[in-house]
């Protein structure tokens, strides 16, 4: 996979660029490959191993640019990226970090989804940060001064380390934005670190421990805290349940539903309709498997929740992310079954709108 992310770097249609193979202490054949990739801006460097933020530290230390792009050995850039975001870096000398879309591939980087933060989360304050990392690591272009700035990646920290590095970039005031476009393929698979339930869950309660220990936080941003770590909790459940992990998913739940009760309000509850978007990404695979885990293992908070409710919001959730990223032909069918399993469906205008407009074939 090393390959495919240096051949997408060698076709970026800006070419003034050095890209830094950091081996962190593979037992591969990763120093033949790149030995083999015949460029004078490649430069390979083998380290015992330090952990991935470690191997990202090594590489931005050793960087003699000005900007500093990160891209994971199972990932890849498309052609442009370098050159868009350079573009917009350069007319706003004071911007830190631009962040992009990406595309959610399989092993084989044949797309799944394309991922466009920007429309549900459009600035990039610290509060934005504290709410989620809606990009994966691949798409930002990070000025180094910032990066610098911050104190580079928290080597303490092998999982979340780059949202944790975004959210301290945030609160030193560093400029962000959005380029809205994709940048950059994301490979979705089985080694991917995000399937590493409590790991995963304990790094994000670390960043916000980190974060909270601050004193002089801006009062909008302390009044977030309980629904931070309740949203820590609750990826935390997400990826237990989608882990076959039941107990876990079930302690997490309950600590998150306990962080913010107003996760419980709704219809569906907003708890049980975040956790059916997890079961829907390509993270889970298995998302008929999940509710069935997630249904027997339920915590006391959640003990409303019946079968016939989260299949239906699971068809509805469907229907709608179904329109969302130009698949219409199965918004009819989801969101019937939604409403066989749960009438209530039938009162969502949102929903019914939807089926018809892909009832009669049209278009938005």
């Amino acid at each position: 996979m090393v390959l495919d992310a240096v051949r997408s770097v060698q076709a970026q249609t800006f070419t003034d660029w050095e890209l830094i193979v950091v081996d962190d202490g593979s037992k591969d054949n990763t120093r033949e490959v790149i030995g083999e990739v015949a460029d004078q801006r490649i430069r390979y460097i083998y380290q015992e191993n330090k952990g991935l933020p470690g191997a990202r530290n090594t590489g931005i230390r050793n960087a003699r640019g000005e900007w500093i792009a990160f891209l994971d050995s199972d990932d890849a850039f498309l052609p442009g990226k370098l050159a868009a975001q350079l573009a917009v870096m350069q007319a706003r000398p004071g911007l830190g970090l631009l962040a992009a879309g990406f595309i959610e591939t399989d092993r084989e980087l044949r797309p799944l989804r394309e991922m466009r933060p920007w429309e549900n989360q459009p600035t990039l304050t610290l509060l934005d940060w504290v709410r989620g990392c809606p990009i994966c690591p691949g798409a930002p272009l990070v000025r180094k001064s910032w990066l610098e700035k911050a104190g580079l990646f928290d080597e303490r920290m092998p999982f979340v380390e780059d949202w944790d590095l975004w959210l301290r970039m945030a609160y030193l005031g560093c400029p962000m934005d959005w380029l809205p476009v994709p940048v950059c393929y994301y490979r979705i698979h089985g080694g991917n670190m995000v399937r590493q339930a409590v790991l995963m869950k304990n790094g994000m309660l670390t960043l916000f421990d980190k974060l909270y220990s601050h004193e002089d936080l801006p009062a909008e941003v302390l009044a977030l805290r309980d629904q931070a770590y309740a949203n820590a909790y609750l990826n935390g459940a997400a990826r237990a349940y989608a882990g076959k992990d039941p107990g876990e998913g079930c302690t997490s739940l309950s600590k998150a539903l306990r962080f913010d009760p107003d996760l419980l309000q709704g219809r569906p509850p907003r708890a049980l309709s975040s956790l059916i978007s997890f079961a829907l990404s390509p993270l889970c695979g298995d998302a008929p498997g999940f509710l069935n885990s997630m249904l027997d293992a339920l915590p006391p908070e959640a003990s409303g929740w019946t079968r016939r409710q989260a299949f239906g919001a699971f068809h509805a959730v469907r229907a709608f992310e179904a329109a969302r990223y130009g698949h219409p032909d199965t918004i009819f069918r989801d969101a019937a079954a939604a409403v066989w399993q749960d009438p209530s469906w039938l009162a969502n205008r949102g929903l019914i709108a939807i089926a018809l407009r892909s009832l009669l074939g049209l278009k938005d």
